[in-house]
């Protein structure tokens, strides 16, 4: 006899699919939970790794200024204690000198810094050379204008050669005022601003004569929330100390930078 043909009921091929539906139900759950963790994740590291980009570029950028260059700003220019900008004069170049005002070579009417070797690669026309950078405490006038004890900035015209371990600087105008206890220059040839504007950070850039407008700016971060610069007299050294918050926020996950920064070389 030929042996009887057997199947699945009905019955059965229902609690397969019943089955089978619950188990891609939860399967799915947990692939796709996986999968927001996993977005979840990768956008919190790429928010921290844009924030600290930025954040490391002002750190560093700043802590080689020129002392006594740094101004807290709003947008037009204006200074303040606490706003959304930050601008300073990176250092091009530093060293040691030995003389100051001497009259130049050939020249009645030009000085001269005399500096120790090795020779600092300064470019005339374009860098200028800062000594005892003292800002004036009052008012809204930069080193450029004035400092402390007068004048402490000057254009440089003129890159002697290295003669028996010196080189002479030749710069323009009057004497320079201050002198530095510690016998350092500076030279710097351009400006730098930070600025917050809206959600965003941007770094401009520029010659120290440039006006805001032709400076080249440069977007550094976005997705923030809060980004201010403050100084806190009472809490900070007045001449190379400020105070940074700034909050970054995307999807859901933020992060936030509360910083002091310190400026080296402050005489």
């Amino acid at each position: 006899m030929r042996g009887a043909m057997r199947g699945f009921t009905l019955i059965e091929l229902v609690m397969v699919i019943l089955l089978l539906g619950i188990m891609a139900t939860f399967t799915s759950q947990f692939i796709g939970i996986g999968t927001q963790i996993y977005g979840d994740a990768s956008s919190r590291e790429q928010l921290m790794s844009d924030a600290r980009f930025a954040m490391e570029r002002l750190n560093r950028e700043l802590r080689d200024a020129v002392p006594g260059s740094e101004r807290i700003e709003d947008q037009d220019g204006n200074w303040l204690d606490q706003g959304p900008c930050l601008r300073f004069w990176p250092i091009s170049n530093s060293g040691r000198y030995l003389a100051l005002n001497r009259p130049a070579s050939g020249s009645s009417s030009s000085l001269e810094l005399v500096m120790v070797a090795p020779p600092v690669a300064v470019e005339p026309s374009h860098d200028w050379l800062v000594v005892f950078p003292q800002p004036i405490s009052s008012g809204t006038q930069t080193i450029r204008d004035r400092c402390d004890y007068g004048r402490c900035v000057a254009q440089v015209t003129a890159v002697g050669p290295v003669i028996s371990g010196a080189q002479a600087i030749g710069y323009s105008g009057a004497q320079l005022d201050g002198t530095s206890p510690g016998m350092r220059a500076y030279f710097a040839r351009e400006q730098v601003r930070y600025c917050v504007e809206g959600s965003t950070l941007t770094r401009s850039s520029g010659l120290i004569v440039d006006k805001d407008e032709d400076l080249k700016r440069v977007l550094m971060a976005d997705s923030l929330r809060i980004g201010t610069f403050y100084r806190e007299g009472s809490a900070f050294n007045a001449e190379g100390e400020f105070g940074m918050r700034f909050v970054f926020e995307r999807r859901g996950e933020s992060v936030t930078f509360n910083h002091k920064i310190g400026v080296f070389n402050v005489p």
